[in-house]
């Protein structure tokens, strides 16, 4: 689980592959803004929970009747004012963390068929800051459709579809702190932008504009067991794009650094040639790092950095006697280190 550079590693790896099949993907946690604290879905649970890092102490929110069920919680975002967002039951919810008051319905997710995640621009003066993003589909027919779908602070008219082209199988949406939206499509790695409709007429909220900055996802055949590893979770911080990769019966964390500007833009003002775009590709790999990796299986990943200071939060399925999941902390260097364990099944 030793931190080391990419190139040179993953013999394996190749510009050219994709991944055409996956898992949906979701975030499901994320940092409170000083770093000191995590609000984790636990799926096992069908609950959430807050963990103070320092003390392991993990507090569960108050749920509302319609969780009597325990129903999987499926994707969680940090809201402007630190609220944690959720996706359950086809449908929104907010709790403010540390808070005894019951979480509550924002909106339903309609007419998105099976929603999977959620996520938020936080940043103001974004076109889209404060809309909710989900990703989903709108049953079969998805043609030309794409697989995101926002909604407007306070809108009455539910989820309108992002116009994608060429990029079904877009997910896992996160927008960095300044605004930057970065996405997995494929199992790599994307970085793009929502360009507001400036055509009404058509029923869409705007175009999604992108372009595949990293090709980490992994794939290898053998003839006792081949697997792989592709990209289901983004979470940029700071000056890197932190991932994390799973596959069968594998996991791992990753971290590339952000490009100085993205690389398409709906405003062109460079030669966007193969040359370029396999340039940008090579300079993320170069110096992508792994973090941590050989995992059996994680959850719960996510990532800040508070003063220039990183931060990596997961967990595994690594259990002690009459304990849950063991929940891990990196904090820029070394190993990451068990810091507690979320409640027993």
């Amino acid at each position: 689980m030793k931190q080391q550079g990419l190139s040179g590693v993953l013999t394996i790896l190749s510009l050219g592959l994709t991944v055409s099949s996956q898992e949906s993907e979701a975030a499901e946690a994320f940092f409170s803004k000083d770093g000191e604290k995590v609000v984790v879905a636990v799926q096992y649970e069908g609950g959430l929970v807050e963990v103070a890092l320092a003390s392991g102490e993990v507090k569960a929110a108050p749920l509302p009747a319609e969780f009597a069920e325990k129903p999987a919680i499926d994707s969680v975002a940090r809201g402007s004012d630190g609220e944690a967002l959720f996706l359950a039951q086809d449908a929104i919810w907010v709790w403010q963390p540390g808070s005894d008051t019951v979480a509550r319905k924002v909106c339903s997710t309609a007419p998105v068929v099976g929603p999977s995640s959620v996520f938020v621009s936080t940043q103001p003066g974004t076109p889209f800051h404060d809309y909710l993003f989900v990703t989903g589909s709108e049953g079969e027919n998805t043609l030309n459709m794409g697989t995101f779908y926002g909604r407007k602070p306070g809108s009455k008219e539910g989820f309108v579809p992002v116009f994608t082209r060429r990029a079904s199988e877009s997910a896992a949406g996160a927008f960095s702190d300044a605004g930057r939206l970065f996405f997995t499509c494929k199992g790599d790695l994307w970085e793009g932008e929502v360009a507001p409709s400036d055509q009404p007429e058509f029923d869409h909220m705007g175009t999604l504009v992108g372009a595949r900055i990293a090709p980490l996802a992994i794939l290898n055949t053998d003839e006792a067991n081949g697997g792989g590893l592709w990209v289901e979770n983004v979470c940029p911080a700071g000056k890197w794009i932190y991932t994390q990769s799973s596959g069968r019966h594998l996991a791992a964390i990753m971290r590339t650094p952000m490009p100085a500007k993205s690389l398409f833009s709906f405003d062109y003002d460079e030669d966007y040639s193969m040359a370029k775009h396999i340039e940008v590709m090579s300079q993320s790999l170069a110096k992508t790092e792994i973090i941590t990796d050989e995992l059996e299986g994680i959850f719960g990943f996510c990532a800040t950095e508070v003063e220039g200071k990183p931060k990596v939060f997961f967990c595994t399925h690594s259990y002690g006697e009459g304990t849950g999941p063991a929940m891990y902390l990196w904090e820029g260097s070394g190993e990451p280190r068990v810091i507690g364990h979320l409640p027993a099944e």
